[in-house]
């Protein structure tokens, strides 16, 4: 009885393995096809394992027509993109997943925790539509090549840019074919004679800033628009309709990051606020080359190839001085001008530590301060005496004319042995509490 059982389980077993397909466990060779085997768990009322067992499949199969490209060709896209070639061979996978066709299914098997799927795509057949692809990719390039060309000759370099950036989109899914073409009557490499144009005329465009060095005032705007003029080397030729983009490469303001030349080849762009207190700060300005090609459709390997190319910029120096004050100060001490002021000093330390600077001039002032403290007698009591300080504070944009700050500070109290040192003493608080308040304010108001 026991044999039996043996047997009857041996069979049961032989019966279970003989249902499993031999490619699940060992993968086909086919000299013939592409093969793809997709593998997912089975979850307990979920079918998602269907749909991550097929794109298991493609992404194997994608990989296994990646493999077979050539390493000379990858170190050729690698070069071109800059990209690393285990990064490179990723994407190149991904793009090929994604426009797969023609792939069939071969088989399907499953049991309680598993799911598999078998693909396979004809050689041949991928071979004749990639030739067809190639072929419609290499016209369109060519056509758009031919454009490029005779805008450059013609001084349409805007144009050119255009066309030549164009052209390369439909080749960099085959970045590392030959792809020759025949352009004028004689053959040629065709992404080789794009890249080279591009690179060429790229070279040429020379942007050269008007102002390199511009005066500025910090936490203000900068009177001074940064002027670009874009020209071919050596020539008058201005280069119109050309994307500018500007940034801080160091220091910080609200500056209109893109413009665009006019007919005679100039670019401006304004700072509204500098914000920050570097005394020498840096402003870029460089083609936006990719303003020029839509990028929400244009591949990782594109956009990593545009990056290598050399782009044209030039730089601004800012020199940033602080805004200055003029500040206008009458103090009195229970009726009399006190020989040396208390609060002013105070207020011009918390101002130059800022970064802000001062004139007696009020004609090249930004801003005016005007300032009155009086002290006042309060009581006296067992022999100590109190007084009281009151101050008020305006302060005007001279270039708008506008008062930006007003403020009243009343009732700030000193003691001493009589009411003159008492008041000396309220106008040390004075000018404590109110320079405090009063320069936090005011960076807010600039």
């Amino acid at each position: 009885m026991k044999k039996l059982l043996i047997l009857i389980f041996i069979m049961c077993l032989s019966s279970l393995i003989a249902k499993t397909p031999s490619w699940v466990n060992n993968r086909p060779l086919d000299n013939n096809y592409y093969i793809g085997i997709g593998y997912s768990s089975k979850v307990k009322g979920s079918n998602d394992h269907i749909e991550k067992a097929k794109n298991e499949a493609l992404k194997n199969l994608a990989s296994e027509i990646t493999v077979n490209i050539s390493g000379e060709i990858v170190s050729d896209m690698v070069e071109k993109s800059g990209l690393l070639e285990e990064e490179l061979r990723s994407k190149i996978t991904s793009t090929t997943q994604a426009e797969l066709e023609g792939f069939e299914v071969v088989d399907e098997w499953q049991d309680k925790k598993q799911y598999y799927i078998y693909y396979r795509l004809s050689k041949e057949k991928y071979a004749l539509q990639k030739q067809q692809k190639i072929a419609n990719a290499t016209d369109l390039s060519l056509d758009l090549f031919s454009k490029a060309k005779n805008s450059e000759s013609n001084n349409e370099y805007d144009k050119a840019l255009t066309f030549y950036l164009q052209a390369l989109k439909p080749l960099d899914k085959f970045i590392g074919e030959p792809l020759i073409a025949d352009y004028n009557g004689k053959s040629i490499y065709l992404s080789n004679e794009i890249n080279s144009s591009l690179q060429n005329l790229l070279s040429n465009i020379n942007l050269q800033a008007v102002n390199s060095m511009i005066s500025a005032k910090r936490n203000s705007a900068v009177k001074t628009p940064l002027k670009v003029e874009a020209k071919i080397y050596d020539s008058e030729i201005p280069i119109s309709n050309l994307p500018i983009a500007f940034s801080f490469t160091r220091g910080e303001g609200d500056i209109q990051n893109q413009v665009s030349t006019n007919m005679n080849g100039i670019a401006s762009s304004r700072i509204a606020m500098l914000k920050s207190n570097d005394k020498m700060q840096f402003v870029v300005a460089k083609l936006d080359i990719q303003k020029l090609i839509n990028q929400d459709d244009s591949s990782f390997i594109y956009r990593n190839m545009l990056q290598s190319f050399p782009i044209p910029e030039t730089k601004f120096i800012l020199s940033v001085a602080g805004l200055s004050f003029c500040i206008d100060s009458e103090e009195t001490n229970l009726g009399k001008i006190m020989e040396v002021n208390q609060v002013e000093p105070k207020l011009k330390e918390a101002l130059s530590s800022k970064g802000y600077s001062f004139t007696d001039d009020i004609s090249n002032a930004d801003f005016h301060i005007g300032l009155k403290a009086r002290s006042r007698e309060g009581s006296e009591l067992y022999g100590m005496y109190s007084s009281f300080v009151d101050l008020t504070v305006s302060v005007t944009d001279m270039n708008s004319g506008e008062e930006i700050y007003q403020n009243v500070f009343n009732n700030i109290s000193g003691q001493g042995l009589d009411y003159k040192k008492a008041g000396l003493k309220a106008f040390e608080k004075a000018a404590e509490e109110f320079v405090d308040d009063f320069i936090d304010v005011l960076q807010n108001k600039l």
